[in-house]
């Protein structure tokens, strides 16, 4: 388990996270929500180690995460940034491959692997195409399988993905396709999950628990129903919303509004 506490974190004496604390649980899906701004991407570097932690501390297994080698911390967690640059021409299979890179694997295991995922993600027609002259949204899918195999293939008890604004540049299909299959491996591999949503019905559709963040602190922490409420989603962000039940869906839906 991922254990964050008393996070402060400033840049040129602004303060972008003010005493953060919070947990991130296997077998679990937590979505991080909030305008933009509040500071939720630079809380995901901060858990990563893509920023310096200035102030607090953030374990991993009851241990420090600055006590981890690369390789030891890319067998336990994968990442989905925002924003991702590759200078070189690769294809698009080769990309997904190199989720594998720090896991001992025979030729024959990696084919596997990658086949399932290509297979699983509906990838196939982009396996050969070169990565730089695919479109946004289809370098997040080659992304995206790219740090499912990273976690795919690991051997560790738990497991956890953290994906920044994962439905980025994706229509609506691949939206609900891509948050469908994290679920299922939140489930099927004991994953625990961390998720900045921008779309907080989402967020409501597949979180197990939500963190509303606003102006670098953690307004509301829990269980999603219970977190996610007209009255905070207000507080938050300056909108008003409705829980209505979909007899088509046979599931409550978020509505927001202006």
């Amino acid at each position: 388990m991922y254990q964050i506490k008393k996070i402060n974190y400033s840049i040129q004496r602004k303060q972008i996270l003010s005493n953060i604390n919070l947990e991130i649980k296997p077998n679990n899906f937590l979505s991080i929500v909030g305008p933009n701004g509040c500071g939720k991407s630079t809380l995901i570097k901060s858990i990563n180690r893509n920023l310096d932690i200035q102030e607090g501390s953030i374990t991993l297994d009851d241990q420090n995460i600055e006590g981890y080698s690369d390789k030891q911390l890319a067998l336990k967690r994968s990442v989905l940034n925002q924003s991702f640059f590759f200078p070189y021409s690769f294809k698009a299979i080769e990309i997904v491959e190199m989720g594998l890179y720090a896991h001992e694997l025979s030729y024959k295991k990696k084919r596997e692997i990658l086949d399932y995922i290509v297979e699983k993600l509906n990838i196939e027609p982009l396996r050969d195409k070169d990565y730089q002259g695919l479109s946004g949204g289809e370098k997040q899918k080659i992304q995206f399988a790219r740090v499912v195999a990273q976690l795919f293939s690991s051997k560790e008890e738990e497991k956890f993905l953290f994906l920044d604004e994962p439905t980025l540049n994706l229509d609506i299909f691949y939206q609900y396709k891509i948050l469908e299959l994290t679920k299922e491996l939140q489930k099927d591999l004991n994953i625990g999950v961390c998720a900045i949503l921008h779309d907080i019905n989402q967020a409501y559709l597949y979180s197990d628990e939500i963190v509303m963040m606003k102006e670098g602190e953690i307004k509301y922490f829990g269980e999603t129903k219970k977190i996610l409420t007209y009255e905070n989603i207000y507080e938050v962000f300056h909108v008003e919303s409705e829980f209505v039940y979909s007899k088509r869906l046979n599931r409550e839906i978020l509505i927001t509004t202006s």
